[in-house]
């Protein structure tokens, strides 16, 4: 019984953590070298997420890696987005990826297991980022 008690609370007290962590970077949302702003319609509101992007292959991809994902919710259902890199935004079209090209991507995309633990092994969700041409007008 007392092994079963040490176990819940170990366990509780990760479910705290990883909520606490996942609450602490979704308001903060830190400037990172490689980093850029999402621009997402969310149906009237736009929505800005910072997150790491990964050039390979010159092409451009960002990863949802925790379990609070709604910018990437929204982003699956409107994928006509804008990206600011460096102050400057232009417009893209978010297209998940998978198969070979998402296991090539998870390769260069490697976070460790340290900060794996920290977000809580949340499946890791992919997209490229294809420019497009901003619209007319």
């Amino acid at each position: 019984m007392l092994l079963l008690e040490i176990v819940l609370t170990i366990g509780l007290g990760y479910l705290l953590l990883l909520l606490l962590l996942e609450g602490v970077i979704w308001k903060v949302q830190p400037d990172m070298e490689g980093g850029l702003t999402l621009h997402v319609d969310t149906g009237g509101t736009i929505l800005k997420r910072k997150l790491y992007g990964l050039e390979y292959e010159n092409k451009l991809y960002v990863s949802s890696n925790h379990w609070f994902r709604k910018w990437y919710h929204a982003i699956l259902k409107n994928p006509q987005i804008e990206v600011e890199r460096g102050g400057e935004a232009k417009p893209y079209t978010a297209v998940p990826i998978e198969g070979d090209e998402h296991m090539r991507i998870a390769k260069q995309y490697d976070m460790g297991f340290g900060l794996r633990l920290l977000c809580g092994f949340a499946p890791q969700r992919f997209l490229r980022l294809d420019p497009r041409e901003p619209p007319a007008g």
